[in-house]
């Protein structure tokens, strides 16, 4: 009879640790990183200096974008009343938050940001992960500087063609439109466009506007225009910060305009209906904006707003609702808002506040909007002007 051999035993080392995420390749570690949300981002950084660092790679970011793992993010700058020191600010919202009992959660990120830009309202553009700042806030500049919201980095851009004092910008189609900022007997200067890919900027004609288009001074969002030639009537106009079915919309006090970035054209398409507008972004074709404490969208068929059902606790909110509403903007694809009170009680001190609202179209002339998060993100002096810029990128 054969017996049978016992085989040793392996000894297991005291000493051995179970194998950790560090130990695989980094091209692994660095795709499971890119399909965690960002929101974690900042406790995993924490862990090591090596996962610090590989939160902060670049490469995974370009890895996120391929993979289709990007999230939107809020960017939001404040003023003081000296027009000094401006500060941004970044607003992250936890995903796939829903309300409580009480109707407010508290789970977002609020980070200050360097700041070593100029503050302008309409001028500031997010194209992917970067937000572009262009012109100049009370004098005229060509300058163009560069936000990189992956590294919290500033540069410097191409320079405009010409100086511009508070222009408005528009992306469309990765081109930035910008209008506007000059004076009145500047009208040839009026319009040009800037190409991201190229990174280069190229006047546009602007007779082809119309002479009546090119006489109103840009200023959109806003009810106190430059002063200018006493004897000259002052005439405003408002351009959509968003493109619209791919094209530059432009109410002035007669008439409604689009311009048509593929053969150079404007066209009058309605007799002004938002030339009063404050605030106005677009959403899947749809333009939404605040009128007093009411949230609404624009039906084109009609020719007339028509209010966001469903909204009754949002606008009329302990703070007054929305008649102090700053900003609108598309939140990947939902309505963020941003406002503070209209009246702070006698305190110094006031708060801002941010909703989101998650937008659903129950028939073909009734929109339905749902709160899915709102608090208050910030207390600030109550002179300090709030939301000059906001934007929302995708990082």
């Amino acid at each position: 009879m054969i017996s049978e051999v016992e085989q040793p035993k392996e000894k297991r080392s005291l000493s051995s640790e179970p194998p950790s995420l560090m130990s695989l390749p980094y091209e692994i570690i660095e795709n499971i990183l890119a399909r965690i949300s960002k929101w974690n981002y900042p406790n995993l950084s924490l862990v090591s200096k090596s996962f610090l660092s590989l939160l902060s790679s670049p490469q995974l970011y370009k890895t996120r974008s391929e993979i289709g793992t990007t999230e939107p993010c809020l960017y939001f700058c404040l003023e003081s009343a000296n027009h000094s020191s401006p500060q941004w600010y970044t607003l992250w919202m936890k995903p796939d938050e829903t309300l409580t009992g009480t109707g407010t959660i508290h789970d977002y990120s609020l980070i200050p940001l360097p700041s070593s830009s100029p503050v302008l309202r309409t001028s500031t553009v997010a194209v992917g992960s970067e937000i572009y700042v262009i012109g100049g806030h009370f004098n005229r500049s060509s300058s163009v500087r560069i936000f990189d919201c992956r590294s919290n980095t500033w540069r410097d851009g191409p320079n405009m063609t010409v100086a511009r004092s508070d222009p408005v910008a528009v992306l469309i189609d990765q081109r930035i439109y910008v209008l506007g900022g000059r004076e009145m007997d500047e009208s040839d200067d009026w319009f040009e466009v800037f190409d991201i890919k190229t990174q280069t900027w190229r006047a546009l004609p602007s007779f082809r506007a119309g002479l009546e288009l090119r006489r109103y001074i840009v200023w959109p969002n806003r009810y106190f225009p430059r002063l200018g030639d006493s004897q000259t009537a002052v005439r405003l106009i408002n351009v959509n910060p968003n493109a619209l079915e791919g094209k530059l919309y432009v109410a002035a006090q007669i008439n409604d305009y689009t311009y048509e970035p593929k053969d150079d054209t404007w066209k009058v398409v309605s007799k002004s209906s938002i030339r009063r507008v404050k605030v106005w972004c677009v959403i899947e074709n749809v333009m939404y904006a605040c009128h007093d404490v009411f949230l609404r969208w624009y039906d084109y068929e009609d020719r007339r707003w028509r209010e966001i059902q469903g909204l009754e606790e949002l606008c009329y909110h302990p703070t007054r609702g929305f008649s102090g509403a700053e900003r609108i903007v598309n939140y990947g694809g939902k309505l963020v808002v941003m406002w503070r009170p209209v009246q702070s009680d006698g305190k110094d001190k006031i708060e801002i506040w941010c909703a989101q609202i998650a937008l659903e179209k129950r028939s073909k002339d009734e929109i339905w909007g749902k709160i899915e998060w709102i608090n208050s993100v910030l207390t600030v002096p109550k002179l300090c002007d709030l939301c000059y810029s906001c934007v929302v990128v995708s990082i």
